[in-house]
C-alpha cells in the first residue's frame, strides 16, 4: 500500500510540475486553441487559450507506467489499461494539432471514428481472443457472474467496441466547460475504487492502482483548467480519460456501472446525438437550446461555475448509487 501511496503522490506532483514548465512553451510554440463558433457567445473570449494541457498528466502517467513495468516485471492490467489509454491519447493529440496548425476543424469525423475504432477493435481483440483472461460479466446486486464463451465472444466483442467509442467520446464532448471534464473523471476514478473492492480487493488491485492515478493527474490538472481555465486539456486528455474509466469497468466485469459512474458523460452524449437526429427529422428544430448539455444549461443562465457544481453533484450521486449495486 505504501507503494501505490507514493505513486499517486508522485503522478500529482509531476502533473503539477509538468503543467508549470510546460504551459508557458505551450503558449510560446502558439498551440491555442479555436473557440468553435456555434458555441455560447459566452465562450467566444476563451479563443486563444492554450490547448494540450492532456501532456500535464499523461507524461506523469507515462513515467509510472515505465516504472511499474520495469520494478514489478509483469505485465497486467494496469499495463493493459494504460497501453489503450495512450493509443486514445495519440488519435487525440494528431485531432488536437490539426485543429492548431493545420484545419481548426481538426480531422475529420470518418477520420477520428475510423481510428478509434480501430483501436477499439484491437483492444477487444486482444482481450477476448489473445490475453489469456476469463472473460467475466458480473450482473448488478451480486447475482453472479457470467463467462463469456463461444458465439458469446463474438457479440461481446461488437459491445466492447460500441462501449469504449461511446465512452471516449461521451467524455470527450463533456470538455466544454473549464473544470468540468477533470471534476467528473475525478468523482468517477475515486468511486470505482469502493466497487471494485465489494468484487475482489486483491484481484482488482492494479486496476484501484489506476484509478487513483487517474483521480491524481485530473486533480492537479484542475489548477490550470478551473475556472477561469489557463489551458484547456484538448482531445488529447479527453479522450485518453473516457477511455481509461470504461476500460477499467470492463475488465473488471461491470461496464454496466458506467450507467452510473458515467452518468453525466452518458447524459452529455446522448444530448448531443439526440439533437442531431432531432434536427434532422423535423428539419431544423432543436430539441435543446445548444447541445451538448452543459450548453443547454448556460444558454438558460447558469454560470460555468454553477454547471460544474451541479454536474459534479449529480455524478458523486449516481456513483455512489452504482457502488451498492455491485
Amino acid at each position: 500500500m505504501a507503494r501505490i501511496f507514493i505513486q499517486t503522490l508522485m503522478v500529482f506532483g509531476l502533473s503539477m510540475i509538468t503543467g508549470h514548465f510546460a504551459l508557458p512553451i505551450i503558449k510560446k510554440v502558439g498551440l491555442r486553441q479555436v473557440v468553435r463558433e456555434d458555441g455560447p457567445a459566452t465562450h467566444f473570449v476563451k479563443t486563444g487559450t492554450p490547448t494540450f494541457g492532456g501532456l500535464f498528466f499523461l507524461i506523469p502517467y507515462l513515467f509510472v507506467f515505465l516504472l511499474r513495468l520495469i520494478t514489478k516485471r509483469e505485465f497486467d492490467n494496469f499495463h493493459v489499461s494504460m497501453l489503450l489509454i495512450f493509443v486514445f491519447a495519440a488519435i487525440g493529440f494528431w485531432d488536437d494539432y490539426t485543429k492548431v496548425k493545420i484545419h481548426k476543424g481538426g480531422i475529420s469525423v470518418k477520420q477520428k471514428s475510423l481510428a478509434l475504432g480501430l483501436a477499439s477493435s484491437l483492444f477487444a481483440l486482444y482481450y477476448l481472443f489473445f490475453s489469456g483472461q476469463e472473460i467475466i460479466f458480473r450482473l448488478p446486486l451480486g447475482a453472479g457472474p457470467l463467462t463469456v464463451t463461444g458465439f458469446g465472444k463474438v457479440l461481446y466483442f461488437i459491445f466492447i467496441v460500441l462501449y469504449l467509442f461511446f465512452m471516449a467520446n461521451a467524455v470527450n464532448i463533456s470538455d466544454g466547460v473549464d473544470g468540468l471534464c477533470s471534476s467528473l473523471v475525478f468523482i468517477s476514478s475515486l468511486a470505482l475504487i469502493p466497487a471494485l473492492c465489494r468484487i475482489d480487493k486483491e484481484g482488482m488491485m492494479p486496476l484501484m492502482e489506476l484509478c487513483l492515478i487517474l483521480a491524481a493527474g485530473v486533480l492537479a490538472f484542475l489548477f490550470y483548467n478551473r475556472h477561469p481555465a489557463k489551458i484547456f486539456m484538448g482531445d488529447t486528455g479527453s479522450l485518453s480519460l473516457g477511455v481509461g474509466l470504461a476500460v477499467i469497468a470492463l475488465l473488471a466485469g461491470f461496464p454496466w456501472i458506467m450507467l452510473f459512474h458515467g452518468l453525466v458523460f452518458i447524459l452529455e452524449g446522448l444530448s448531443s446525438l439526440l439533437q442531431t437526429l432531432y434536427f434532422k427529422r423535423t428539419k431544423g428544430k432543436r430539441l435543446f437550446r445548444m447541445a451538448p448539455l452543459h450548453h443547454h444549461f448556460e444558454l438558460g443562465g447558469w454560470s460555468e461555475q454553477k454547471v460544474v457544481i451541479v454536474f459534479s453533484a449529480v455524478g458523486l450521486i449516481a456513483g455512489i448509487l452504482g457502488i451498492f449495486l455491485v
